[in-house]
């Protein structure tokens, strides 16, 4: 399963990376088959949020904390400091620990409202980013 991390660098700078987060096969419950999942990861809460498009700006900001970023509904664009900027649907997951410098900005893609669930973890958990790509 792959999900997008957004991190800040030394200078400050935010960056998408593309990250593969590993999957073995579990019993999630008695009876049921074996599925693919991922190790358990411990979160701080859960908090909802739902944004009307007037609500999105592109201001820029730093995530207010390293937290995984659910989007349950609508689209919005995601822009880092290197000019990359991405599109995020229903579905999508990101990683956002770009809790310094200058952060990402988001943009409005339609006038659908936002819904997003925000999933905080430990300040010490290490979530690791996917290795570089061999040569050859």
């Amino acid at each position: 399963m792959i999900y997008t991390r957004i991190y800040a660098d030394a200078q400050g700078e935010s960056h998408f990376d593309d990250v593969e987060m590993p999957l073995g096969l579990t019993v999630a419950a008695a009876g049921l088959p074996p599925i693919y999942a991922s190790p358990q990861i411990p979160t701080r809460h859960a908090q909802f949020l739902i944004a009307p498009p007037a609500a999105i700006d592109d201001t820029w900001h730093p995530a207010p904390a390293r937290q995984f970023a659910l989007h349950l509904k609508g689209a919005l664009e995601v822009e880092v400091s290197d000019g990359q900027r991405r599109k995020f649907y229903q579905g999508s997951l990101l990683f956002l620990e770009d809790t310094w410098g200058k952060g990402h900005r988001n943009h409005k893609v339609n006038n659908e409202e936002i819904l997003v669930v925000f999933l905080p973890v430990p300040d010490n958990l290490l979530i690791r980013p996917a290795p570089p790509p061999q040569p050859g």
